[in-house]
């Protein structure tokens, strides 16, 4: 090949990469562990209660799942419309995914109050990469739940 293409892929190649790991490393330092926002960290820079940041990451979850569940549904319509699939088996979907999320949130509480009763601090395991989303923390880390979303 010519040097006059090699050199601007290799440099081109270097620069995303350069621009990846920086884009990871202000991702990890504003989402602590890399499980989910620091809560914590957040209120504490902005000098306001944590209670008030949680609040605000709860009703953005809210409304993110709003915003899938309307878009799961126009995706849907369309379905239908096309002929791909019928009006009934468009509610059969929306039930059968509503009833997954449902048992993802029933079953990161369960996990939740089984560590509790166990005496075992999974906010404390997840700077190991413990309790996550298997074990009912989800994606927002230890103060929310990606998976009440």
């Amino acid at each position: 090949m010519n040097k006059k293409v090699i050199v601007p892929v290799i440099t081109l190649a270097l620069a995303s990469i350069v621009g990846i790991g920086a884009y990871t490393g202000l991702a990890s330092a504003s989402y602590g562990n890399g499980n989910g926002p620091d809560v914590s960290g957040l209120a504490e820079k902005l000098g306001v209660e944590e209670s008030k940041v949680e609040e605000a990451f709860s009703q953005m979850r809210e409304e993110r799942q709003a915003e899938r569940q309307a878009e799961l549904s126009e995706n849907l319509d369309k379905a239908v419309t096309d002929g791909k699939i019928s009006a009934e088996q468009k509610q059969l979907i929306l039930d059968k995914h509503n009833s997954i999320e449902s048992e993802k949130r029933q079953r990161g509480q369960e996990m939740r109050t089984w560590a509790e009763e166990n005496g075992i601090d999974m906010e404390a395991l997840q700077d190991y990469g413990i309790g996550g989303r298997g074990f009912g923390g989800g994606g927002m880390g230890r103060h929310g739940s990606m998976s009440d979303n």
